[in-house]
């Protein structure tokens, strides 16, 4: 049985979710409350390395960071979730603008907004007082002007006639764009995008338990 150590607000941990939901694979959730710092301890860094949600437990195997999951998790039961050549490069180019863009621009920004000023700085490393709310803005923009102009030419990002891990990869925080005040509606391709991925058959919203998963705490 995999089990799934997350949270429920985390856009991280709705990524795998998501994705355990779309290829059908039954697992367990273990809530982690990373807000009272129950993942600060080192039981769960036996688990995952930087002690942060989603991590993955897979038999004897550890897999933290939620990329890292949904790849194991393609590899190893959904192939057909892996983008074939000569898309293959799109595909990881997409899941890294996942990892470094909208880590830096969309993901931060929502968490402004869903918690205060103080817990959003923790858990970005910064102090409150260089929390950059207006970069964030900017640099959210910039990212979902790009996503926009790619999903406009591309029916999915890694240019495939189906979905690759990589939609799911951006998927995760542009489905709570508006947790960050973010119209949507102004990045029609986006929003046109979205739609698609919320008519594939399994598909779960995010911030709902998941009818197939047994949650433990």
């Amino acid at each position: 049985m995999l089990t799934l150590h997350d949270h429920p607000r985390s856009g991280n941990c709705y990524k795998v979710r998501l994705f355990l939901s779309l290829i059908g694979k039954d697992y367990q959730r273990s809530f982690v409350d990373v807000l009272a710092r129950k993942n600060q301890t080192k039981e769960f860094e036996r688990i995952s390395a930087f002690q942060q949600v989603p991590a993955l437990t897979d038999g004897d195997i550890s897999i933290w960071d939620s990329h890292a999951i949904l790849l194991h998790l393609a590899h190893k039961y959904a192939p057909e979730w892996l983008a074939p050549m000569p898309h293959l490069g799109a595909m990881y180019a997409w899941i890294s603008v996942s990892t470094n863009e909208i880590a830096n621009s969309l993901q931060p920004l929502r968490l402004t907004y869903v918690v205060n000023s103080a817990e959003a700085a923790h858990h970005l490393g910064v102090n409150e007082a260089l929390l950059d709310v207006p970069g964030m803005e900017r640099r959210t923009e910039r990212v979902l002007r790009r996503m926009d102009k790619r999903l406009a030419e591309n029916g999915w990002l890694a240019g495939t006639d189906t979905p690759t891990v990589a939609d799911i990869a951006c998927y995760g925080y542009t489905a709570l764009a508006e947790e960050a005040a973010i119209d949507i509606l102004a990045y029609p391709a986006i929003a046109a995008w979205r739609k698609r991925i919320q008519q594939l058959p399994g598909y779960v919203p995010p911030g709902l338990p998941v009818a197939t998963a047994t949650q433990t705490n």
